[in-house]
């Protein structure tokens, strides 16, 4: 198993300060990063076989497969630390919990509370104190 390094993070939304939370990162060999590449590849080109047998549809559904397996496994080849946790408190709501790591907007890490459903951006490094900017604008 890899070994996986807690650090800082910092979690945003419009409209409330920033809070903090741990993230736990795991580091992805080459030997990991090459099995979790060919398990995607052989996940959509195992479902292109499957489609051939679907009349009509195949036309579309194998060629999107097997294309869609490559861009799928080059993406998860280059993924060098996959997020595993992510445990803060909501800026909005103000509940602590644990946050399910899995998606993106713009290539930038979100998450979703389970308290108040809003998006969170989740920034790694030492949370900024409250309104910095603001004051750097003032002085």
């Amino acid at each position: 198993m890899n070994p996986s390094v807690e650090t800082v993070a910092t979690l945003t939304v419009f409209g409330a300060a920033p809070t903090r939370a741990a993230v736990t990162v795991v580091t992805l060999n080459l030997g990991r990063r090459m099995g979790r590449a060919l398990g995607a590849l052989a996940a959509c080109w195992g479902a292109a076989v499957v489609a051939v047998f679907i009349p009509v549809a195949h036309f579309l559904l194998v060629p999107a497969l097997a294309v869609a397996g490559v861009i799928w496994a080059f993406l998860r080849f280059r993924e060098r630390e996959r997020l595993v946790r992510i445990h803060g408190t909501c800026p909005r709501c103000g509940r602590a919990d644990d946050f399910i790591p899995g998606g993106s907007e713009d290539g930038k890490l979100v998450v979703s509370c389970p308290g108040c459903r809003n998006r969170l951006l989740v920034t790694r490094g030492a949370a900024p104190p409250p309104f910095a900017h603001a004051a750097e604008d003032i002085a």
